[in-house]
C-alpha cells in the first residue's frame, strides 16, 4: 500500500531516518538534513512534531507504533519492523561482490540485476532539502557503480552485446569516465565492431580535449592499439 507522508518536513526526516535505518540519528542531523545551515529557532521543536506527525501518519497506514522511535540521542528507523530500499540495494551488491571474489560471477551478476530492480532514481527526486543532497549523489554514484559492475560482469560472461546499450547510456550521461568507454570498447570490439570501438575512443579523446585539456590515460590508449592489433587476448576465452 502506499502512504502520502504529509508536509515536506515529514519527508526529509524519513528520507534521513530510512537513509540510517536502524541506527539512532540525532535531531541535530534532521535539523541539518531539513533546513541545512539556516535553521530556525524553534526546529527542535518542529522536529518533534514533525516526527509525531509522521508516526501517526504511518500508524494510520497500518504500521506499528514502535516503528518510528524516540531515543535519548534523537529517532530512529526500526529495521525490524520495516525494510528499506536502499538497505536492501546495498545489502545485494555487497552479497554480489563476495559472490564473486569466490568464482561466481553469474549468481554475482543476477545479485546486482535484482539489486537495480530496486532502483527507482533519481535518487530522492522528491525531497528537495539541500540537507540531503550530498546524500542523493551519493546513491546515484553507487548506482552508476553498480551499473557499471554488473556491465563488467555480463563482459566477462561473454554477454558483449546484451551490455553495449547500457554502456552507451552511461557514457552519454558521463563523457568524462573513462572506464566507461574502455568496457564500451571492449563490448564493441567482441561483437565484431571494430571500427564503432575506434571511434569511441576517439570520441572521448575530443571530450577529454576539449573539456579538460587531456589526453586519454593509459588504460584507454593500450585498449585502442591492442584494438587496432586485433590482439586475440582481448577475445573472452
Amino acid at each position: 500500500m502506499r502512504v502520502t507522508v504529509p508536509g515536506r518536513r515529514q519527508q526529509g526526516m524519513l528520507a534521513a531516518l530510512a537513509l540510517q535505518s536502524g541506527r539512532i540519528v540525532a535531531a541535530e542531523q534532521l535539523i541539518r538534513a531539513v533546513w541545512y545551515d539556516s535553521p530556525p529557532r524553534t526546529a527542535t521543536g518542529q522536529v518533534q512534531t514533525g516526527i509525531w506527525m509522521l508516526r501517526t501518519a504511518l500508524v494510520t497506514a497500518g504500521a506499528p507504533s514502535e516503528v518510528v522511535q524516540s531515543h535519548a540521542t534523537g529517532y530512529r528507523l526500526n529495521a525490524d519492523l520495516c525494510s528499506v530500499d536502499v538497505a536492501l540495494y546495498r545489502a545485494r551488491l555487497a552479497s554480489a561482490r563476495a559472490i564473486h571474489r569466490r568464482g561466481w560471477p553469474d549468481e554475482a551478476a543476477r545479485l546486482v540485476r535484482s539489486a537495480q530492480d530496486l532502483w527507482r532514481g533519481p535518487a530522492l527526486a522528491d525531497i528537495p532539502h539541500q540537507g540531503l543532497r550530498s546524500c542523493s549523489m551519493r546513491l546515484e554514484e553507487e548506482h552508476v557503480a553498480a551499473v557499471h559492475y554488473r556491465a563488467s560482469l555480463e563482459l566477462q560472461l561473454g554477454r558483449h552485446e546484451e551490455v553495449i546499450p547500457e554502456l552507451f547510456e552511461l557514457v552519454d550521461h558521463y563523457p568524462l569516465r573513462e572506464s566507461l568507454h574502455a568496457d564500451l570498447m571492449l563490448a564493441l570490439y567482441r561483437s565484431g565492431r571494430q571500427a564503432d570501438a575506434l571511434e569511441v575512443f576517439h570520441s572521448v579523446r575530443r571530450t577529454l580535449s576539449e573539456e579538460l585539456g587531456i589526453d586519454p590515460g593509459p588504460v584507454l590508449r593500450t585498449l585502442a592499439q591492442a584494438i587496432l592489433r586485433q590482439d586475440s587476448t582481448l577475445l573472452p576465452a
